[in-house]
Protein backbone atom coordinates (compact mmCIF):
# COMPACT_ATOMS: atom_id res chain seq x y z
CA UNK A 1 0.00 0.00 0.00
CA UNK A 2 1.11 3.97 -1.00
CA UNK A 3 0.91 6.06 1.95
CA UNK A 4 -1.10 9.22 0.60
CA UNK A 5 2.01 11.78 1.53
CA UNK A 6 5.07 9.93 -0.02
CA UNK A 7 8.20 12.59 -0.49
CA UNK A 8 9.67 12.18 -4.04
CA UNK A 9 12.57 9.66 -2.95
CA UNK A 10 9.52 7.00 -2.10
CA UNK A 11 7.42 7.94 -5.31
CA UNK A 12 10.57 6.73 -7.18
CA UNK A 13 10.65 3.49 -5.45
CA UNK A 14 7.09 3.18 -5.54
CA UNK A 15 7.23 2.86 -9.61
CA UNK A 16 10.08 1.45 -9.64
CA UNK A 17 9.33 -2.12 -7.90
CA UNK A 18 6.58 -2.75 -10.62
CA UNK A 19 8.80 -2.36 -13.60
CA UNK A 20 11.72 -3.89 -11.65
CA UNK A 21 9.49 -7.11 -10.95
CA UNK A 22 8.77 -7.44 -14.73
CA UNK A 23 11.94 -7.17 -15.61
CA UNK A 24 13.41 -10.74 -16.61
CA UNK A 25 15.65 -12.55 -14.18
CA UNK A 26 18.74 -12.38 -16.22
CA UNK A 27 18.19 -8.69 -16.94
CA UNK A 28 17.93 -7.67 -13.59
CA UNK A 29 21.97 -7.80 -12.88
CA UNK A 30 22.62 -5.76 -15.96
CA UNK A 31 20.14 -3.46 -14.84
CA UNK A 32 21.36 -2.98 -11.21
CA UNK A 33 24.88 -2.49 -12.53
CA UNK A 34 23.80 0.44 -14.74
CA UNK A 35 21.96 2.25 -12.26
CA UNK A 36 25.24 1.60 -9.55
CA UNK A 37 27.47 3.35 -12.37
CA UNK A 38 25.08 6.05 -12.91
CA UNK A 39 24.85 6.62 -9.29
CA UNK A 40 28.30 6.41 -8.66
CA UNK A 41 29.18 9.03 -11.38
CA UNK A 42 26.30 11.23 -9.75
CA UNK A 43 28.27 11.12 -6.28
CA UNK A 44 31.54 11.67 -7.49
CA UNK A 45 30.41 14.88 -9.63
CA UNK A 46 27.82 15.89 -7.20
CA UNK A 47 30.60 15.76 -4.15
CA UNK A 48 33.32 17.96 -6.70
CA UNK A 49 30.83 20.99 -7.59
CA UNK A 50 29.57 21.03 -4.47
CA UNK A 51 33.06 21.67 -2.97
CA UNK A 52 33.58 23.88 -5.33
CA UNK A 53 36.84 22.95 -6.25
CA UNK A 54 36.32 21.38 -10.05
CA UNK A 55 39.53 19.72 -10.55
CA UNK A 56 40.21 17.95 -13.03
CA UNK A 57 39.88 14.58 -12.85
CA UNK A 58 42.92 13.30 -15.28
CA UNK A 59 46.60 13.66 -14.39
CA UNK A 60 45.99 15.43 -11.09
CA UNK A 61 49.87 15.71 -10.88
CA UNK A 62 50.29 17.61 -13.54
CA UNK A 63 49.81 20.39 -11.12
CA UNK A 64 52.66 22.99 -10.54
CA UNK A 65 54.86 22.31 -7.69
CA UNK A 66 54.62 24.64 -4.79
CA UNK A 67 57.77 26.21 -3.73
CA UNK A 68 57.65 27.59 0.21
CA UNK A 69 58.51 31.76 -0.43
CA UNK A 70 60.86 32.22 2.14
CA UNK A 71 62.96 35.60 2.63
CA UNK A 72 65.57 34.90 0.55
CA UNK A 73 63.38 35.89 -1.77
CA UNK A 74 63.24 39.83 -0.95
CA UNK A 75 66.60 41.06 -0.52
CA UNK A 76 68.11 44.43 -1.34
CA UNK A 77 69.24 41.80 -4.75
CA UNK A 78 65.95 41.39 -5.63
CA UNK A 79 65.66 43.33 -8.50
CA UNK A 80 69.23 43.14 -9.53
CA UNK A 81 68.54 42.79 -13.69
CA UNK A 82 65.09 43.62 -13.69
CA UNK A 83 64.83 45.48 -17.05
CA UNK A 84 62.66 48.53 -16.08
CA UNK A 85 63.32 50.63 -19.24
CA UNK A 86 62.97 48.05 -21.77
CA UNK A 87 59.60 46.80 -20.23
CA UNK A 88 58.46 50.51 -19.45
CA UNK A 89 59.08 50.91 -23.31
CA UNK A 90 56.77 48.38 -24.34
CA UNK A 91 53.81 49.60 -22.17
CA UNK A 92 52.76 52.78 -24.06
CA UNK A 93 49.36 52.50 -23.15
CA UNK A 94 47.72 53.96 -19.90
CA UNK A 95 46.24 50.52 -18.92
CA UNK A 96 49.75 48.90 -18.72
CA UNK A 97 50.45 46.89 -15.78
CA UNK A 98 51.53 48.20 -12.16
CA UNK A 99 55.21 48.37 -11.11
CA UNK A 100 53.99 46.03 -8.07
CA UNK A 101 52.88 43.49 -10.65
CA UNK A 102 55.65 43.79 -13.29
CA UNK A 103 57.87 43.13 -9.71
CA UNK A 104 55.83 40.01 -9.19
CA UNK A 105 56.45 38.60 -12.42
CA UNK A 106 60.69 39.29 -11.84
CA UNK A 107 60.19 37.50 -8.50
CA UNK A 108 58.05 34.78 -10.10
CA UNK A 109 60.47 34.60 -12.89
CA UNK A 110 63.56 34.12 -11.20
CA UNK A 111 62.81 31.96 -8.30
CA UNK A 112 60.08 29.61 -9.90
CA UNK A 113 61.45 27.23 -12.64
CA UNK A 114 59.62 26.60 -15.21
CA UNK A 115 57.43 30.04 -14.99
CA UNK A 116 57.61 30.60 -18.33
CA UNK A 117 55.94 33.71 -20.42
CA UNK A 118 52.81 32.27 -21.55
CA UNK A 119 52.07 31.84 -17.31
CA UNK A 120 52.93 35.26 -16.91
CA UNK A 121 50.78 36.37 -19.95
CA UNK A 122 48.08 34.27 -18.26
CA UNK A 123 48.09 34.63 -14.55
CA UNK A 124 49.52 38.22 -13.88
CA UNK A 125 47.42 39.62 -17.09
CA UNK A 126 50.92 41.06 -18.44
CA UNK A 127 51.13 42.22 -21.99
CA UNK A 128 53.65 39.35 -24.24
CA UNK A 129 56.34 41.25 -24.75
CA UNK A 130 56.73 42.51 -21.28
CA UNK A 131 56.32 39.07 -20.54
CA UNK A 132 59.03 37.64 -22.16
CA UNK A 133 61.46 40.69 -22.14
CA UNK A 134 61.15 39.60 -18.19
CA UNK A 135 61.64 35.93 -18.74
CA UNK A 136 64.48 36.40 -20.67
CA UNK A 137 65.91 38.81 -18.75
CA UNK A 138 65.45 36.33 -15.14
CA UNK A 139 66.95 33.13 -17.36
CA UNK A 140 70.12 35.53 -18.17
CA UNK A 141 70.27 36.28 -14.36
CA UNK A 142 70.09 32.36 -13.55
CA UNK A 143 72.47 31.28 -15.79
CA UNK A 144 75.25 34.19 -14.08
CA UNK A 145 74.36 33.40 -10.84
CA UNK A 146 74.45 30.04 -11.25
CA UNK A 147 78.35 30.49 -13.01
CA UNK A 148 79.43 33.07 -10.43
CA UNK A 149 78.33 30.03 -8.14
CA UNK A 150 80.34 27.38 -9.90
CA UNK A 151 83.51 29.55 -9.69
CA UNK A 152 83.26 30.25 -5.98
CA UNK A 153 82.85 26.27 -5.43
CA UNK A 154 85.61 25.66 -7.33
CA UNK A 155 88.13 28.32 -6.15
CA UNK A 156 87.14 26.90 -2.75
CA UNK A 157 87.79 23.20 -3.98
CA UNK A 158 91.10 24.41 -5.18
CA UNK A 159 91.70 26.03 -1.94
CA UNK A 160 91.72 22.98 0.20
CA UNK A 161 94.86 21.02 0.66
Amino acid sequence: MIASHLHHGDRVVAYLLPVWTRLPAADRAGVAAAVLGAALVALVVGTRVRRGRARPLRNPRARRAVEPVDTSWFTAHTLDGFPEEAVRATLGTPAAPSRERLYAAWVLATHTPGTDAVWLEKNLALPADAAHLITEAAEARRRGLSARENRATKARESDQP
